[in-house]
């Protein structure tokens, strides 16, 4: 049951996180939970380098 409610946040949050990152030409390209200390939420963003708004 935790793998599948991790799974549906997860894939929430990279939907979530790349409609906002769009328009700087970011996107998810991991999300990790780590519970050492709490919990915390670990983003790994990666540039689109097919959009290029250099112009």
């Amino acid at each position: 049951m935790y793998t599948i409610v991790c799974d549906i946040v997860k894939e929430r949050m990279q939907k979530d996180f790349n409609e906002a990152l769009k328009i700087l030409g970011l996107f998810v390209s991991s999300i990790k939970f780590e519970d050492r200390i709490g919990l915390y939420v670990v983003v790994e963003l990666s540039m689109n380098k097919d959009d290029d708004n250099s112009e």
